[in-house]
């Protein structure tokens, strides 16, 4: 097997490379194992494994859903769901529609911050994808309030800026099931991020099989920890580079984190009737 990534986003979400884009450079960065999870969608599914398929890349379908657990916000990602599943989709459906609302409130507090932006603007920045707020990044450079879309963040969109607007958000047991009810695995993903491990196995036993060790912003201390802690209670561990694509705030490039051979192994393993006819 060649390099792992199992945690990127395309442009049917929030990435910057369309879903056929995003596998073709995961293939010739020489990812031979890859799972696309984009953000409460899975429109990019059917074009990404349609390329990996010719592109020989044994693909994972995936998504990534964001939930709460007493009060905090927890990311789950899902492996091998089933494209189309009525459950999963209806879900997905009410969380895009939770997500058009913030960002009708963050385009408000702009507004009132004497830095606003043309809504009609993100959907073409999105190319039809989901619009999130590195879109709404994007048009505050257009329109000339900010140089970069670091600088928007920072000074308006993230946590804490005048800007911000919380999401409302699946509690994570449902979160879990409804990745369960569609024939997936949930994964925590970049656990390192949720503090102790007391705190991590608490999210754990609302319905995860697995977390996500390897990712671009654990120290390879954190990377150990955590694989310790999913060894000692029979967890799935997973990695991903969590890349956005080029044209990101934050650039990482995919198939850039070095994962063991052993994880896409035990995932594969998982789900041993659903790879066994893939490329």
């Amino acid at each position: 097997m060649g390099s792992i990534d199992l945690h990127v986003h395309s442009s049917a979400s929030d990435g910057s490379l369309s879903p056929a884009e995003l596998v073709s450079a995961a293939a010739e960065r020489g990812v031979t194992l890859l799972a696309l999870t984009d953000h409460d969608i899975t429109d990019g599914l059917p074009e990404a494994e349609a390329a990996a398929a010719e592109a020989g890349v044994t693909f994972v379908p995936g998504v990534e859903l964001s939930a709460e657990c007493e009060g905090r916000e927890v990311h789950i990602l899902g492996y091998f769901i089933r494209c189309g599943d009525p459950g999963l989709e209806a879900v997905l459906s009410e969380l895009r529609a939770r997500r058009r609302r913030r960002n009708a409130g963050i385009l408000e507090r702009l507004r009132s911050l004497g830095a606003p932006v043309d809504p009609s603007r993100l959907e073409a920045i999105a190319e039809g994808g989901s619009v999130g707020r590195p879109h709404i990044a994007c048009a505050l450079v257009e329109a000339g309030h900010v140089s970069s879309q670091q600088e928007a963040f920072s000074r308006y969109l993230a946590a804490g800026r005048p800007a911000f607007v919380p999401r409302a958000l699946l509690d994570l047991r449902e979160a879990c099931e409804v990745v369960r009810q569609a024939g997936g695995l949930s994964v925590l993903a970049h656990a390192a991020k949720l503090g102790s491990l007391a705190t991590i196995e608490h999210m754990v036993a609302a319905g995860c099989a697995g977390v996500e060790a390897y990712h671009s912003d654990h120290s390879l201390a954190e990377c150990a920890r955590l694989v310790a802690f999913a060894r000692e209670r029979s967890l799935l561990v997973t990695g991903g580079s969590d890349s956005h694509g080029p044209r990101s705030p934050r650039p990482i490039p995919i198939g850039g984190l070095a994962i063991p051979e052993w994880v896409g192994e035990e995932l594969l393993a998982r789900a041993p009737g659903w790879w066994e006819s893939a490329p």
